[in-house]
């Protein structure tokens, strides 16, 4: 894993489940059991069923003042979260849900460099789908994916098509900042690559096994996109006689490296 970070102010905690607690401050706690207890329990166990074991051991979260500069960050056995998102039950579900997907998908197995992120939110974004799939059912899911891709294809027509940032692979220029990678881009057209990956196997569940032995192969390495993409193809050796990679139009290298 690549991100270590210390919390320090007037918390208290709460168990919530087997294997997490609840931090937060005083006035936040009971709304924070009442959001949370029991379910982490269900995503962390439904998360297993897909990608293997949870390997951090607890998976705790703390609840952060709204001056908090971003929702969340999957930093391991303790989740940050900003305290606003009590507000809502359903962006509390994505988000949390999320961050449980990092812990395979991110934490476990980590992009190399900067310009690898959409290895990390790709994946988790893929994952986070996979897993409010089984826990809230096929709706649920597709709504929020439509979404998030509306936002993707509004952030597209606003920077224009040719924008590098566009890129799956931005190539970090010296003084250029590495969060300028954190874009709808990272998240969602890495998760539309994933997804078309997926759907190249015919069945979602042929992914969810070559994600389990991805993991397990590269567990607690950091990779690029090569390490997954030969994975995968060794993984469908039918889809490597094809030349799936070379396919016209949906090249993989045009995936990783063309904008828009």
């Amino acid at each position: 894993a690549y991100l270590v970070a210390l919390v320090a102010g007037d918390l208290v905690a709460a168990e919530v489940g087997p294997r997490s607690k609840v931090w937060a401050e005083p006035c936040l706690l009971s709304t924070a059991i009442g959001k949370l207890s029991g379910r982490v329990e269900h995503w962390l166990s439904a998360a297993e069923s897909l990608y293997g074991p949870y390997i951090w051991g607890r998976y705790d979260i703390v609840f952060l003042p709204p001056s908090f500069p971003i929702v969340a960050m999957e930093n391991p056995c303790l989740t940050f979260v900003i305290s606003s998102i009590l507000e809502s039950d359903e962006f509390l579900i994505i988000d949390i849900i999320h961050e449980v997907a990092h812990s395979w998908f991110g934490n476990a197995v980590t992009n190399a460099t900067w310009e690898e992120m959409w290895l990390s939110e790709g994946l988790a974004t893929y994952a986070q789908r996979r897993i409010t799939t089984e826990t809230y059912g096929a709706a649920f899911t597709c709504l929020e994916t439509a979404f998030r891709l509306d936002a993707l294809h509004r952030q597209m027509k606003l920077l224009g098509e040719d924008n590098p940032v566009s890129k799956l692979q931005v190539k970090l220029e010296p003084g250029v900042n590495p969060s300028n990678l954190m874009n709808l881009f990272t998240y969602e057209k890495g998760f539309c690559f994933v997804y078309y990956l997926s759907q190249l196997c015919g069945d979602p569940t042929h992914f969810d096994a070559f994600l389990r032995t991805y993991i397990e192969k590269y567990k607690f390495t950091s990779v690029v996109a090569q390490d997954l993409l030969d994975s995968f193809l060794t993984f469908f050796p039918d889809l490597k006689e094809q030349c799936i990679d070379c396919k016209t139009g949906l090249e993989f290298d045009r995936w990783l490296n063309a904008t828009g």
